[in-house]
């Protein structure tokens, strides 16, 4: 006998307005969503360059903290800064242990350390507006990888605006000897 195929299941909340309230109530669809503009988008899976991109460096960060253990590191947990704004949905985020009271289900609060894979689909959002409420809420150092170009970027907060570096080897100010280098990334 063969077993009933199971019935489609369609996102629940694409299209959907929401609060940032309503938003950490909501019950798991199964779907990836981002909130812009308090809006509920369904955002796309990624595909293999993205992941790969996504698990070297993830990979790379946290081989640096077993050996350094000065903080934690998250991958696609939703942050709400201290702006009010919409929920952001990073790839990577650190925060050091003196702030681990940010971290509940959620990141409640500025991660030190941000890291996004660019996409197609999310680039201009995450060179733009998210890379300006980053800066405007504190965060310290933002990495961002481009699959694609192969590129690798360090964006460190200077306060009044990104300290902007690119480079085949980066190195970071917040966890000095943590280095990245593309040929570790994309080889």
């Amino acid at each position: 006998m063969l077993a009933e195929a199971p019935a489609t299941h369609q996102p629940r909340y694409h299209g959907m307005r929401v609060t940032r309230e309503e938003y950490i109530d909501l019950a798991d669809d199964g779907y990836k969503y981002d909130v812009i503009e308090g809006v509920m988008v369904m955002s796309p899976s990624a595909d293999f360059f993205h992941g790969k991109t996504y698990g070297e460096i993830f990979s790379i960060i946290r081989q640096h903290l077993k050996l350094h253990p000065v903080g934690y590191l998250t991958q696609e947990t939703d942050v709400f800064l201290p702006d009010g704004g919409d929920p952001l949905h990073p790839d990577i985020s650190f925060i050091l242990n003196e702030k681990k009271h940010i971290i509940k289900t959620h990141i409640h609060g500025v991660p030190d350390l941000i890291v996004e894979v660019l996409s197609p689909a999310t680039e201009h959002r995450d060179l733009g507006v998210k890379a300006d409420r980053y800066l405007k809420n504190g965060v310290r150092e933002y990495w961002i990888a481009d699959p694609n170009a192969k590129t690798l970027r360090l964006w460190i907060n200077r306060g009044e605006g990104w300290d902007k570096k690119a480079g085949d080897e980066l190195e970071s100010v917040l966890l000095p000897g943590l280095k990245m280098r593309k040929i570790d990334i994309w080889d």
